[in-house]
């Protein structure tokens, strides 16, 4: 066998494995060349737990909360109560037991922001 001839049957060999491997492929699917790409996936939100609080009901459990410190109870994912740290900017007092509305949270702090809540002025109810 000369070298013309074995490279005629490398190449007869070469065609029939593509024309093999095109066969196999399902023609009416392009969905084996979506999964040759990579995927593009959003990076994941690192805030996403944090605005899950937000417009939530907290119980105050530090003595005080003022701009500088303060404690709550907040409800958890899980209904279970969640400690977080919180702030308020107004002058009424939040002694421990108080109940707040979180309506913000600050990261570079990594605390939260809440206002006294009372129930009396709660208009979600149409009252």
């Amino acid at each position: 066998m000369n070298a013309y001839a074995a490279l005629a049957v490398a190449l007869v060999a070469v065609v029939l494995l593509v024309v093999l491997l095109v066969a196999v492929v399902p023609a009416g699917s392009p969905g084996w060349l979506v999964r040759l790409r990579p995927r593009r996936t959003e990076p994941p939100d690192p805030f996403a737990a944090h605005r899950a609080l937000l417009g939530q009901l907290c119980t105050t459990s530090s003595v005080r909360v003022d701009r500088y410190v303060g404690t709550a109870d907040a409800p958890g994912p899980d209904g279970s109560a969640t400690r977080i740290q919180v702030r308020q900017n107004g002058e009424e007092e939040l002694p421990a037991g108080s109940t707040a509305l979180i309506y913000d949270y600050e990261p570079d702090g990594g605390y939260y922001w809440i206002a006294a809540y009372d129930p009396r002025h709660d208009l979600s109810d149409g009252g």
